[in-house]
């Protein structure tokens, strides 16, 4: 186990991966799969928590780590890496999402909605994926990963979607404006069921309220018998500050926002500049 300046014990380490595990071309550098090998080596539980959907994380990126844990979309579902097994999961409400996604429908949003694991996407937005303001390797996964549903509206009155997640990318307007984000923002945080943060990238995402990464942590460390005192996360956008507060040890990545590192214990490199691996080292090798 690692041990902290402080004589604390870290039992389990938690990564985002977009700003975190990623570097700005989509890519886990080598320093960051050897650090994250030698925490389990430590007996350390590594365990990815992002945004993404069961599906998204980079698994091929992660083979040669030795993964049993998974927390994806924005702590709304924790997985056996291995098996998918779901441990937890906490579902948006498909009645109440309906005005929600009839609005946001007229809205010009290229729209995910997560479900089960895997990412789904209205066949009604699809030309705007070219438009949006993120950076290329994300824009070609999403291209090879979407799948379509021909009637989100009808989908949803089925009664039998379990949505975890849905993700808003807006179309780039002009010189740092996208096309009716602000808006979107208002109208959603006046939604009194749902959870809204940025997930970086200038999107959007909401899960069920009183849903995010702490909220999947905690169930996850009680599972393996852990506290969060035992637990170090590590991140770098809005829908990492909830982990890093709570967590034992929370470690603000040095490209993250003003507000993420607020609230961290620490702030290690930048994820160009092997931020993961550096932290691991200070804090558990």
């Amino acid at each position: 186990m690692g041990k902290t300046e402080n004589n604390r014990t870290i039992k389990l380490l938690a990564l985002d991966v977009d700003g975190t595990l990623f570097d700005d071309n989509g890519k886990i550098s080598q320093a960051s799969i050897d650090a994250m090998n030698q925490a389990k080596e430590a007996g350390i539980e590594v365990v990815p928590t992002s945004g993404r959907d069961y599906d998204g994380i980079p698994w091929d990126q992660l083979k040669n780590v030795d993964i049993n844990y998974v927390i994806t979309t924005n702590g709304s579902a924790v997985y056996e890496a291995k098996t998918k097994k779901c441990l937890y999961e906490k579902y948006l409400d498909s009645g109440k999402m309906i005005p929600i996604f009839e609005y946001l429908l007229k809205k010009e949003i290229y729209i995910n909605v997560f479900v089960d694991g895997v990412s789904y996407t209205p066949v009604q937005v699809y030309p705007y994926i070219d438009n949006l303001d993120l950076p290329d390797y994300v824009i070609q996964h999403m291209k090879e990963n979407q799948k379509g549903i021909n009637d989100l509206i009808e989908y949803l009155k089925n009664g039998d979607a379990k949505m975890q997640k849905e993700t808003l990318n807006f179309q780039k307007q002009e010189k740092d404006k996208l096309l009716n984000r602000e808006e979107v923002q208002e109208y959603l945080e006046e939604c009194p069921d749902i959870k809204v943060v940025n997930g970086g990238f200038n999107n959007l995402e909401f899960t069920k309220a009183g849903t995010n990464k702490a909220s999947g942590l905690k169930l996850l460390a009680e599972y393996l018998g852990m506290t969060m005192d035992e637990v170090m996360a590590v991140g770098d956008s809005e829908n990492d500050i909830e982990m890093l507060r709570e967590a034992g040890l929370g470690i603000a990545m040095g490209n993250a926002t003003d507000d993420v590192k607020s609230v961290a214990d620490d702030i290690t490199l930048d994820n160009g500049h092997e931020g993961v691996a550096a932290a691991i080292e200070k804090y558990i090798l």
